[in-house]
This record gives structure tokens, C-alpha cells and sequence, in this order.
């Protein structure tokens, strides 16, 4: 996944990674990280728990933020902690 020039969001942890290395990880490959959901919003980055299906009352205001967006049309990637580990691994081959 290319991050370079696209609006990033995070949400939760991001275990082991604490959010301010996150954002340096995100920065160092280009991306334009933001606090806040909004309508140039392209990725969210969903950290621990955000996607627990049995309580999802319990998801952030940034997750349910890019639900509402998406739902109205608005694309944005929804990237699991897991996902984004993965991507920051295979960027360093």
C-alpha cells in the first residue's frame, strides 16, 4: 500500500508501536497524518480492539466517524492494526 500523500487517521493502539512512532512510520513513507475523521479522510488505521463485532458501541468516535462517511460514498480504506504491520513489514524488504 502506498501511503505517500494520502490523508491518514489512526485510531486505538497500535501495540507494540506507541502512536507518536506510528505517526513517524506513517510520515517517513509520505503520508499526512491527522487527529480527525474529515472529507479528505483516505485511510483509517484501526488499532487494538476497534473492530470488535460484539460490542460495537465500544468502537471510537473516529471509527464510527468513517462509517457514517463511507456509508454517504465517501472512500475510505479501513486497515486493521494487523494489516498495517504487515504493509510496514513488507516496505522493508
Amino acid at each position: 500500500m502506498d501511503f505517500k500523500d494520502k490523508i491518514v487517521v489512526i485510531t486505538g493502539s497500535l501495540r507494540p508501536l506507541s502512536r507518536k512512532d506510528a505517526i513517524r512510520l506513517l510520515e517517513a513513507r509520505g503520508a499526512i497524518v491527522h487527529a480527525y475523521i474529515s472529507a479528505a479522510t483516505n485511510i483509517l488505521i484501526t488499532g487494538h480492539r476497534q473492530l470488535d463485532l460484539f460490542q460495537p458501541e465500544k468502537r471510537s468516535k473516529k471509527y464510527q466517524a468513517a462509517m457514517r462517511r463511507i456509508a454517504e460514498g465517501q472512500v475510505i480504506e479501513i486497515v486493521t492494526q494487523d494489516r498495517f504491520f504487515q504493509l510496514v513489514k513488507e516496505s522493508q524488504r
